[in-house]
């Protein structure tokens, strides 16, 4: 069993996922805030503060994921960038209509209802930027 512990902290997949999660609960924290501020103080619609709170978190992830989650200091920056936003596009319309099917249809407060599309959209999108985005040449 402890080798099995050891072994598992230096799991490349295993150290990604880990900072895959912070890099999240940092977005999850500003996309919220943003989301927050825009939908509760200053009254702007529900679906336009969801949109910029995930377009502040997507430039923020993106860096953060790039430099430090997937190690990818090389390689094309623009082929990445654009990746990186065709995916966030796809994960964040799967989020979209997570959100929307619990906000319209199952009648849950919008500010409880970005946490389980939250969890859908980094799902999505964690598995998409490993095996696309920031994939390894093997």
């Amino acid at each position: 069993m402890e080798r099995y512990k050891s072994n598992i902290f230096k799991d490349k997949t295993f150290i990604q996922l880990i900072k895959f999660a912070i890099v999240g609960c940092i977005n999850t924290g500003l996309s919220l805030a943003i989301f927050y501020i825009l939908y509760n103080w200053i009254d702007i619609n529900e679906y336009i503060s969801n949109l910029i709170a995930y377009i502040a978190g997507l430039i923020n992830s993106f860096f953060w994921n790039k430099l430090w989650v997937f190690q990818k200091n090389g390689g094309n920056i623009i082929r990445e960038a654009i990746y990186f936003f065709l995916i966030f596009v796809l994960c964040y319309g799967i989020q979209f209509v997570c959100f929307r099917t619990l906000v319209e249809y199952c009648k849950i407060n919008a500010n409880w209802a970005q946490i389980p599309a939250m969890i859908v959209y980094t799902i999505s999108n964690y598995i998409l930027n490993k095996f696309i985005t920031f994939k390894t040449k093997q």
